[in-house]
This record gives structure tokens, C-alpha cells and sequence, in this order.
């Protein structure tokens, strides 16, 4: 069931109290660091930091025998927003070492719960945790991270074919989900801030219309994307959506069957 009402209001309007909803939870973060991949997520809060006078120190990783789509993307934001983008580099010994330092962290019977056995996940939490762990040996005081853009705004495939109810009780059910980069971030030692995550975040974009989340051109995050509009990343804002593990290269880590029918949206 549904618990909360939302407002049949245009979506500029909602774009607006979303950039200042997001807004507060940064300034208050007094993060130093973000993890920017380049995606819509990250960038939002990029762009939001820089447009409130903030300049965090910006981490991306790249495993180099992938192929990796998100360099790009994050150096046109880090580019555009003043930003010092710091490369974290896996080679594939690199990648198994800290694949296992993630299966000592989240567990692997936690890993081995979902029907592919973990792969997607393990590709993903790879990323998270190099690039959480070079922010930690930085000295980084708090990271940013974008976790929670693809539960709460619609950011997944099968999303487009739900009826307005059912997508609305999925949202609301999927964003008071399991997070592994905040449970990584734990083991590492790292503090983390996940704006979109904050409770007041959510209580905001809870309240926004299923039209300002998913668009007749089936893509998903239309509300964020009209603040990367409004803040001048047209490209960002434009661009396909990229699962983690195939922004950063890790996709060819290891094969899932979900890899044939992507799971994730524009």
C-alpha cells in the first residue's frame, strides 16, 4: 500500500524543491569527497555541491581489462564543475583481491542469495569498494555517494512496464532496501553520506509524480535530470544509463544471465 500522496504539480516545481531538499543534506555533510562515476546520480549531487560553493575531491575507478563508458562522462563533470577527478586503476589481480576482501565484508551467503549467484553484485561492490578504500588512504573526512537514484526515481527497467500503483509500492519498498556500498563503507572505516537516502530527500521525491520520474521515451529520472538541465550538464543529462559494472569495465569479472536483458535504464 501506498503511504504517501503525490502532488499532481509540474515537474519543474518538483525538480526545484528536490535541488534544495538535496542541497541541505550536502552543505550539512561537510564532505570533502565524492565518488563520481558520471551517471545521473552522482553528477546531481556534483553539481549541486559545486552550485552551493563546495569543491569535493572526485574518485572514479576503472578496471582496465574492461571496457569502461563512464570516463568520459565524469571528466566532462569534473571539467565543468572545477573538480579534481582522482583515477583509481584494477587490473585484473587487483580486482580478485579486493573481490575478496568484499566477500570477507558483506558475506558470502549473502552474496550467493541472489539467483545469479552474486555476480552483479560483486562486479558492482568491487567499484565501491576501491574507490571507498583510496578516498579512506586519502584522508578523505566523508564521501558522497549516489546510492539510492535507481530505487527512488525509477531508475530500472522493469519499472517502465509497472501500472502507476504498483510502481509507486515498488519505489517505496525498494528504497528502504540493502545498500552494500554502506555496509562496505563500514568495514572500511570510511564515512559516508548517500544524499538520496536522507529522510528528507525521500520524503520529497516521494511525492512526486509518476510523470516527472519515467517519460513516454521510456527513461527513467526525469526530475533529476531536469536539474542537471538547469544546472548546464546537458550531456549528463542526455546520456543512456550505464549499469556500474559496465561504466567502470567489471562487467567482464564474471557472466550473469541478467547480462543479456539489462536491468537498468536510462
Amino acid at each position: 500500500m501506498v503511504s504517501y500522496l503525490r502532488l499532481s504539480t509540474p515537474c519543474y516545481l518538483h525538480s526545484y524543491w528536490l535541488f534544495n531538499s538535496i542541497s541541505k543534506v550536502v552543505f550539512e555533510s561537510g564532505c570533502d569527497c565524492i565518488s563520481l562515476s558520471g551517471g545521473i546520480d552522482t553528477s546531481v549531487i556534483a553539481a549541486i555541491a559545486a552550485s552551493i560553493g563546495l569543491k569535493p575531491k572526485a574518485y572514479i575507478t576503472i578496471y582496465k581489462d574492461g571496457l569502461p563508458k563512464d570516463i568520459t562522462y565524469a571528466e566532462h563533470v569534473s571539467r565543468s564543475l572545477g573538480l579534481k577527478l582522482k583515477y583509481v586503476f584494477l587490473d585484473r589481480i587487483k580486482a580478485q583481491r579486493i573481490a575478496e576482501k568484499v566477500v570477507n565484508c558483506v558475506g558470502e551467503e549473502q552474496l550467493r542469495s541472489h539467483s545469479d549467484g552474486g555476480c552483479v553484485e560483486l562486479r558492482n561492490d568491487v567499484v565501491f569498494y576501491s574507490t571507498l578504500e583510496e578516498a579512506f588512504r586519502d584522508g578523505c573526512s566523508c564521501v558522497l555517494l549516489g546510492s539510492g537514484g535507481d530505487e527512488l526515481f525509477a531508475g530500472y527497467k522493469f519499472m517502465l512496464g509497472l501500472s502507476r500503483t504498483e510502481l509507486e509500492e515498488t519505489i517505496e519498498k525498494m528504497v528502504r532496501g540493502r545498500f552494500p556500498e554502506l555496509q562496505i563503507a563500514r568495514c572500511i572505516g570510511v564515512k559516508v553520506i548517500a544524499p538520496l537516502l536522507d529522510e528528507r530527500v525521500i520524503t520529497t521525491a516521494l511525492k512526486i509524480p509518476v510523470d516527472c520520474l519515467r517519460s513516454p521515451q521510456l527513461q527513467g529520472k526525469e526530475v533529476l535530470r531536469l536539474i542537471l538541465e538547469d544546472l548546464g550538464l546537458w550531456e549528463v543529462a542526455l546520456r543512456p544509463k550505464t549499469p556500474a559494472e559496465e561504466g567502470c569495465g567489471t562487467k567482464s569479472m564474471c557472466t550473469s544471465p541478467y547480462d543479456e536483458d539489462c536491468l537498468y535504464v536510462v
